[in-house]
């Protein structure tokens, strides 16, 4: 499963469900957006957290609520990575693939984090 965008300038956020679903203002994407950057950097340390524990119940949670997270950004990349750690936590097996889900999740997440905080303007410009 390749889960890293083939070309490095590439964006992983689509923001055309965001941009549809507040119908384009401007006040109320900013506010989402800003919450969404809280969200997901919460979530993301809860599901490390809840590694460390081997808390399989806690990661099977989160990475079910994180889908719903970073669907409101239009990142479809990480569904299929969250579906099989939440299937993985649910049977309560192979912790050593759930660390290695878990390391690729931080990895995009911080992709995700950067080019959020990078294009905010550019999103709440566009219509």
């Amino acid at each position: 499963m390749k889960i890293e965008p083939e070309n490095a300038t590439t964006n992983i956020c689509n923001i055309s469900y965001l941009t549809e679903m507040v119908h384009g203002n401007k006040t109320l994407m900013s506010e989402i957006i800003d919450e969404f950057l809280v969200q997901i950097s919460e979530e993301l340390k809860r599901i490390n957290d809840a590694l460390e524990n081997a808390n399989y119940q806690a990661i099977k949670s989160l990475a079910h609520t994180m889908k719903s997270t970073v669907s409101i950004m239009g990142v479809t990349i990480l569904t299929p990575l969250l579906n099989e750690m939440e299937s993985l936590a649910k049977n309560a097996n192979d912790i050593e693939k759930i660390k290695t889900l878990i390391i690729s999740l931080n990895i995009i997440c911080k992709k995700i984090i950067d080019e959020v905080e990078s294009n905010k303007h550019k999103y709440i410009e566009t219509k």
